[in-house]
């Protein structure tokens, strides 16, 4: 690999409203952009380039690549510039080992060494060029690439990436607005009252959403854990001495571990989500949706996530017409008007806080708890980074590689026990997300 390595500028970031905002710049040299390059991201779907696919451009935090499979099958991210005289190699060919520039016949491999140079009268002029190339790993129907210095650290063990494909449902979606809003989002537990709010007609539908009907005040807790954060909501149930319990995660630095399906599926089900910087404007949303049983009803996810895409994995919907709101059925199908589909409404309403999110504007509450230390968590990590040692998460040994203690559960907690002593009966748990043998495959 030859990845460039660039100095961190840092900054005096002096208390106020605005002291974090630095994190929404993910580009090369930015100190966000350098801890976010210590962890493997994922950046394409596997199903975007089978054998004997084009070069597949690629854009992620600022840095335009090419992603391309050889004629042997290997595996390819490198810089999208040709070294020779910056032609474009999205447009190469696929050959003799590698991508060839259809300028000069400049020949690269999956490492971005130089294997052939036709025109040039040296032999050995080839082995004097080397261009920027990424470490990729295929996992969980995604590409994943590491973008930092020196050796990769251990990929990591999440529950969510477990297994075949027949335990997961893969996608992705374009969010047209900062990375740190939409990720945010996905740790604000008091939404799902809100946005989420669906007219639950079928028990289908209340198996798999009821959770989110009850819309007492949450009593909300935080705490820090090796991986990030872990996140506690309860809320009171009417007339019973005990109240419903969501454990949800974020996971440094831009991904979160939520519900899967429990509801009609039982334990055993996760959602992790990873909001992906493209630049500071704009973001890739991956969802990796899993459950131990292998029977997900993909093929239900699939219809009624084509039914709200254009192409290139873009929302159907237009934020110039206020994403076709339907006001009449707010009345009582959907609070928030725009259909039954979740992540529809988070991107919908993540690029309504604008491009970049100004953070000068928040009036933060009691319940944003968790964006509270969720934010902290990554200023620490930044600053840990430009220390030059390895964030919060970073997996350097298989011992470390083992993460049971990313509990997610959805259940019911009587009045008389605490929530952490709720968690250690999870905790360290292999059960909990062991791949069942008898999988249905739907």
């Amino acid at each position: 690999m030859e990845a460039t390595t660039h100095p961190i500028t840092v900054k005096p970031r002096p208390r106020g409203a605005d002291r974090y905002q630095y994190l929404t710049q993910t580009n090369a040299g930015t100190p966000a952009g350098e801890l976010l390059r210590r962890y493997w991201q994922p950046v394409a779907l596997s199903d975007s380039l089978p054998p004997g696919a084009a070069p597949q451009p690629i854009r992620i935090m600022g840095e335009d690549l090419v992603l391309f499979r050889d004629d042997g099958g290997q595996v390819g991210l490198i810089d999208r510039k040709c070294a020779h005289r910056c032609t474009d190699l999205a447009l190469g060919r696929i050959e003799s080992g590698g991508i060839r520039c259809p300028y000069h016949g400049w020949l690269f491999d999956v490492n971005g060494r130089c294997l052939d140079q036709p025109a040039e009268a040296s032999p050995t002029a080839k082995d004097r060029i080397r261009m920027k190339s990424y470490p990729i790993l295929e996992v969980a129907g995604a590409f994943w690439a590491y973008m930092g210095p020196g050796d990769p650290p251990l990929f990591p063990n999440y529950p969510a990436l477990a297994g075949g494909s027949e335990y997961r449902y893969t996608t992705r979606w374009f969010g047209d607005c900062n990375w740190m809003q939409a990720s945010e989002g996905n740790i604000d537990p008091v939404h799902t009252s809100y946005l989420h709010q669906l007219e639950l007609s079928s028990p289908d539908m209340q198996a798999r959403w009821g959770v989110f009907s009850n819309q007492a005040r949450p009593e909300l807790g935080v705490e820090d854990t090796r991986f990030g954060v872990r996140l506690y909501t309860l809320r009171k149930i009417e007339g019973a001495d005990r109240s419903s319990i969501r454990i949800t995660n974020f996971v440094m630095p831009n991904a979160c571990a939520v519900g899967g399906f429990e509801g009609y599926l039982g334990e055993g089900g996760v959602t992790m989500l990873w909001d992906v910087p493209i630049d500071d404007e704009h973001h890739w949303r991956w969802e990796f949706i899993f459950h131990r049983s292998g029977n997900l009803d993909k093929a239900a996810l699939e219809q009624q996530y084509e039914s709200e895409k254009a192409e290139g994995d873009r929302m159907r919907r237009a934020k110039d017409d206020l994403y076709s709101q339907d006001r009449g059925s707010m009345k009582s199908e959907a609070y928030l008007g725009l259909g039954e589909c979740f992540s529809v409404h988070d991107i919908a309403i993540t690029q309504s806080q604008g491009t970049i999110h100004d953070q000068t504007g928040e009036h933060l509450s009691s319940s944003d708890i968790a964006i509270v230390r969720a934010r902290r968590m990554l200023d620490e990590a930044a600053n840990a980074v430009a220390a030059g040692e390895d964030p919060r998460g970073v997996v350097r040994n298989t011992a470390e590689n083992d993460f049971t203690d990313l509990v997610v559960i959805t259940g019911e907690i009587d009045s008389t026990e605490s929530r952490e002593s709720y968690c250690s009966r999870y905790a360290g748990d292999h059960s909990l997300f062991a791949l069942e043998s008898k999988a249905s495959g739907k």
